[in-house]
């Protein structure tokens, strides 16, 4: 039976109040679990108030189910789960992931080792960690742990960064490392935000070399104001998009980096000229890996579609 973030105190409803009731109330995201018996566990997850997705997990793999089956469950001992959407994305990532490799780690070095293993490989996948009072999942991408991509849960709540790698004595960490279904919404929905994180960050760095670091600002300022009323919780600085929304459709992720794009093209324009950007995003898009490409040019997200 799967539990996600145990050590998190579910919330206790009025018994007049649903679940889906509470979530649109709150706008949250959040998870509800249910527990139908056996090995197996079921998850609901919400983003914003509205329900995204159904799962029954037996044997540490999700299986999607419609909400209507969901809803059939028993409610006894149901769980009702508040996330960030961070936690609430990776938590979605992994009800759709497979469990690849197994493994304890007692200690620093045992971390160590499994990291550059990781690197070495440029292998990207989940991974989730979990002992006596910490669970949670970690993204890492093409070998690297991505550090907005994570969240654990701990006996004083949500954590967003990586923690400590010593285990207590007696307290081994049980890792897992997952693979991803290619097909499956959680895995084009990374991707494609990778894919914006990777080549906006290209994009700056360039143009922080032709014009130097206080047009770079001037533009960061620009995003951030122009993105600011979407409440979209999408920040840029020091050349690096720092993405912890979650959105409930691919489609709206593509609407929130297409208007990040907008931006960036129109700001460039003006700066350098539209030959000149045109060239930079070309040249800026072709370093992106050949996956993250694909994702992005699937949605649109282009150069000819951000420079005149």
């Amino acid at each position: 039976m799967k539990k996600l973030f145990p050590q998190i105190a579910d919330v206790s409803l009025d018994p007049q109040v649903s679940t889906e009731m509470y979530f649109r109330g709150e706008t949250a995201t959040g998870l509800v679990e249910k527990y139908p018996g056996g090995n197996q566990s079921a998850a609901l997850l919400f983003v914003g108030g509205e329900p995204l997705a159904a799962y029954l997990v037996e044997e540490g793999l999700g299986k999607s189910i419609s909400f209507a089956e969901f809803s059939a469950l028993s409610e006894d001992h149901a769980r009702i789960v508040p996330l960030s959407g961070v936690a609430g994305r990776l938590a979605f990532l992994a009800l759709e992931s497979e469990a690849a490799l197994e493994l304890s780690v007692s200690g620093a070095q045992d971390w160590e080792r499994q990291s550059d293993q990781w690197r070495q490989e440029g292998w990207s996948g989940l991974v989730e960690i979990k002992s006596d009072d910490l669970h949670g999942f970690l993204l890492v991408w093409q070998g690297e742990v991505q550090k907005h991509e994570l969240a654990f849960s701990t006996p004083g709540g949500f954590v967003h960064e990586l923690p400590s790698l010593s285990p207590s004595e007696g307290s081994a960490w049980q890792v897992t490392a997952y693979s991803h279904n290619l097909s499956m919404p959680a895995y084009r929905y990374t991707v494609l935000r990778q894919g914006a994180a990777h080549w906006s960050r290209a994009i700056l760095a360039r143009y922080q070399e032709l014009v130097g670091q206080k047009f770079l600002q001037i533009m960061e300022r620009e995003l951030n104001h122009q993105i600011e009323p979407w409440r979209w919780k999408i920040t840029l600085g020091d050349m690096e998009l720092r993405d912890l929304h979650f959105f409930s459709h691919l489609s709206d992720a593509a609407h929130a980096y297409r208007a990040l794009f907008m931006v960036i093209g129109a700001q460039m324009d003006f700066v350098v000229g539209s030959h000149l950007t045109q060239k930079l995003l070309g040249e800026t898009f072709e370093q992106v890996s050949p996956d993250e490409r694909a994702a992005l040019h699937a949605q649109r997200l282009i150069p000819a579609a951000f420079s005149e």
